[in-house]
């Protein structure tokens, strides 16, 4: 059974996924930090607030015609921190060209909102830095 903390996480991909940013943003704190700063990406860095999320997720939305982050894989660490296993799907706006590439992240939740989001290129790098070395 899933634990809240992992449930929220799901629900913001799912809000994400959907385009729903109205109900992505309900479940993030105002001032939660994603911290792509780990990425391979053009757009590598830390975005702050529910202006830095949105700034994130509609320039992922305007890069890529097509994205779907699905969480392959949840870890807890109680009281607060969730890990991800996320297999990414996307299609190039303009080359068409289709991706699926894998990233692991470290989530921490309180008081049932999101309050951090960081990216990691491999689940064991985030499971260390969950404290959950296997």
């Amino acid at each position: 059974m899933s634990s809240a903390n992992a449930e929220t996480v799901r629900r913001l991909l799912q809000s994400v996924n959907e385009g729903n940013l109205d109900a992505a943003l309900r479940e993030l704190h105002r001032d939660a930090r994603l911290d792509w700063s780990g990425s391979e990406a053009p757009d590598s860095g830390v975005y702050d607030g529910h202006a830095g999320w949105l700034e994130w997720i509609t320039g992922r939305r305007e890069d890529l015609g097509y994205v779907r982050f699905e969480a392959t894989d949840i870890v807890e660490q109680p009281p607060n921190t969730v890990v991800t296993e996320v297999t990414v799907q996307s299609r190039g706006r303009a080359s068409g060209a289709e991706t699926v590439s894998v990233g692991a992240a470290v989530w921490t939740v309180h008081d049932g909102k999101v309050a951090t989001m960081t990216l990691y290129q491999t689940r064991e790098d985030a499971l260390k830095a969950a404290g959950l070395d296997e």
